[in-house]
């Protein structure tokens, strides 16, 4: 049996890839063996984990990581610190090849590790663009440490090609979020909202925001716009959820607490709804408006319009139902105003594919050669002529 490792550190990732576990769990000739890490193991993140134990999937590896600090010089001695936790956990694992998806810290400190192990890598969601962030370069480099990679456009696999991968080894399988959401049941409105004991009219407004120490202003600065702007659209409630782990984390989680605390009528706050019930909620919004992923993946996918803010996800492939105003509180406000009396649309969201990702992803890492260590050439898009 191959065995295979897959890295999941935040509530985000495990949605995309739990249609992938499952898959991976019930094939007969698969060992899977899960890696819990990052946020998933702090309380104060919702201790995510117990969404796994939930779902019935085994839990081979616990790796905390991330200490109470969130400036840049604790946060890299904390990715110093998990090289070697994670190189423990996968020498007592052996995994023939480990899976890590996105672009997080957690993702590159561990494909660190398995490349100085010589294990080989899988990578999710490679050559993509999110220029106000870090992630850009993370996301670049677990692509060169990767040996199979599974992209979520055609525009990205053509991408991983030009970074240098040979193009049998660079598979567009549909995008995870797209299985995702075809083997998902969505709650009723007034069912997520009596389980977390929130308001959920029709015009309310589902809000995400990370810290990025890239973007175009500081994260407070576009924080206090976003959400003066969304102040500002009378009868909009706002419905905010918990920021990542990420440097600048802490102060952005305090500011949000004093927005919540100083709007009791107009603002709910949930820490993670989980996947099933985050998206819940946001098929029930009017907009999603913030800077996570979700404003230009998740929303167009469910044709709810989004309002993204700053740089962060700059790069990726923008559907016409995502509006991005400048950081100002009055453009916010009018973009959102338009969101809200936008239609649904689908319109442009046919890049990720359709359904099938899980299942040919398992294929494809159940049959694929997977050599260790991982030699790799060097795959140039145009042979130079000899001189």
């Amino acid at each position: 049996m191959r065995r295979v490792a897959v890295l999941t550190g935040t509530r985000a990732d495990y949605g995309l890839l739990r249609g992938l576990l499952r898959e991976i769990d019930a094939d007969p000739e698969l060992d899977l063996r899960i890696i819990v890490t990052g946020t998933h193991l702090i309380d104060a993140f919702g201790r995510t984990e117990t969404e796994i134990v939930a779902d019935g999937l085994p839990i081979a590896a616990s790796v905390p990581i991330w200490s109470e600090a969130d400036t840049r010089s604790a946060v890299a001695a904390d990715v110093g610190r998990a090289l070697p936790r994670y190189a423990e956990a996968l020498i007592e694992l052996e995994p023939d090849v480990l899976v890590v998806l996105g672009d997080r810290l957690e993702a590159f400190a561990a494909a660190a590790a398995a490349t100085i192990l010589s294990i080989p890598i899988a990578h999710i969601h490679g050559g993509e663009l999110t220029e106000g962030a870090m992630d850009d370069a993370l996301r670049h480099s677990l692509t060169k440490m990767a040996y199979l990679h599974f992209t979520s456009t055609e525009d990205h696999r053509r991408r991983v090609i030009q970074l240098g991968e040979e193009p049998g080894r660079v598979h567009f399988h549909g995008a995870p979020i797209v299985d995702a959401l075809n083997a998902l049941e969505l709650l009723p409105r007034e069912q997520v909202a009596a389980r977390f004991g929130i308001r959920l009219p029709k015009q309310t407004a589902l809000v995400t925001f990370h810290p990025a120490v890239m973007d175009v202003e500081s994260p407070e600065v576009l924080l206090d716009e976003l959400l003066a702007g969304l102040l500002d659209v009378d009868g909009l409630h706002i419905v905010i959820t918990g920021s990542n782990s990420d440097i600048g984390t802490a102060d952005v989680r305090r500011r949000i607490g004093e927005f919540v605390a100083a709007h009791p009528e107009r603002v709910d706050f949930v820490e993670s709804f989980g996947q099933v019930a985050y998206l819940s909620v946001m098929a029930a919004a009017a907009v999603v408006a913030g800077n996570s992923s979700s404003t230009v993946l998740e929303a167009p996918v469910l044709g709810i319009p989004s309002v993204l803010i700053g740089d962060r996800q700059k790069g990726r492939p923008v559907s016409a139902s995502v509006a991005s105003p400048s950081p100002d509180r009055g453009a916010i406000a009018d973009a959102v105003r338009v969101a809200i009396s936008s239609p649904a649309s689908v319109e442009g969201t046919a890049i990720f594919g359709g359904p099938g990702f899980a299942a040919l992803t398992t294929q494809t890492l159940r049959d694929s050669a997977i050599p260790r260590p991982p030699r790799k050439r060097f795959h140039d898009l145009e042979e130079k002529p000899h001189s």
